[in-house]
């Protein structure tokens, strides 16, 4: 009796172990690296050189398996600055290919830029569903109306990534139209993220604006990037946000990694001068795992 108990129990104890070790496996394979990076004015000036700025770009996205870039100043037919990007980080990713999503130039002055989406090609956890300018009730609202990206994440399901540059002179009415956008896909069981430069902090948002924010527009969702992380090398200014659902409401809850939220502080990391790392970009990229 006594050895029947004993080997019943170890039979439970190993099956316990291999399942949670499954389900760990199973999380560390889906696991994927978003992350959002203003560029600061990513032109055919600065992407065309072979130096130390375009390295040390490229070895900032290459952390990523999907990343939202903002500032990209192309007017040309056929993306020259992104395949001058795309050049640069494929040297330093030999084994890994990326594909861009590319919006249409955006802006309602002479100055428009490009919104793009990186992603691993190959990369067998992120299907692509779609992706669009926004253009529903409230596009014209916008400076730049968002980009919407849809995928579908492997042993996860469809998430919805919403990505913006907001204007700064106008960040309060852009943020509160954000919800609206939002509502829209409320008939969907999605989950949704919202990424990008909002300009959410300092002299373009108040801290009572942006409780008001919190509270009364996006009070279903999590602010994975707070205001103390700074985010802007020059100000203490936690510009740049990552707002993920969490389950309350229409859309699914995002999971992510605890700790994993945060910013590549790239000045710090690869010992740069600030000359150097303001030649890069003004902003700190800001990520997350999810899966």
């Amino acid at each position: 009796m006594y050895y029947f108990i004993h080997y019943t129990t170890l039979f439970i104890l190993v099956c316990s172990f291999y399942q949670t070790d499954n389900f760990l496996l199973k999380n560390r394979i889906s696991k994927i690296k978003i992350g959002s990076f203003n560029l600061r004015r990513y032109s055919l000036a600065k992407a065309t050189p072979t130096n130390s700025v375009n390295l040390h770009i490229s070895k900032i996205l290459k952390r990523y398996d999907l990343v939202f870039l903002q500032e990209i100043i192309d007017a040309s037919n056929d993306n020259r600055v992104i395949n001058h990007l795309l050049n640069h980080l494929h040297k330093q990713s030999k084994s890994i290919k990326y594909e861009a999503i590319i919006s249409s130039p955006l802006g309602l002055t002479s100055y428009k830029e490009r919104l793009v989406y990186l992603y691993r090609k190959k990369s067998s956890h992120i299907q692509i569903l779609s992706s669009y300018v926004y253009n529903g009730s409230v596009s014209k609202m916008f400076e730049r109306p968002p980009f919407i990206l849809h995928i579908k994440l492997s042993s996860f399901g469809q998430i919805i990534f919403i990505g913006v540059h907001l204007k700064p002179d106008n960040v309060y009415n852009e943020f509160r139209f954000l919800r609206t956008v939002i509502d829209e896909f409320k008939e969907q069981s999605s989950s949704i993220i919202l990424l990008g430069d909002f300009n959410a902090d300092c002299s373009y948002l108040n801290n009572a604006k942006k409780k008001e924010i919190r509270t009364s527009y996006f009070n279903e969702f999590q602010w994975l990037i707070d205001d103390r992380t700074e985010t802007n090398l020059l100000q203490s200014c936690s510009y740049d946000r990552i707002l993920v659902s969490s389950g309350i409401n229409h859309w699914k809850k995002v999971n992510w990694k605890a700790k994993t939220n945060g910013t590549f502080e790239f000045d710090k990391k690869f010992k740069l001068t600030k000359q150097l790392a303001l030649q890069i970009s003004d902003h700190y990229p800001i990520e997350v795992d999810i899966y």
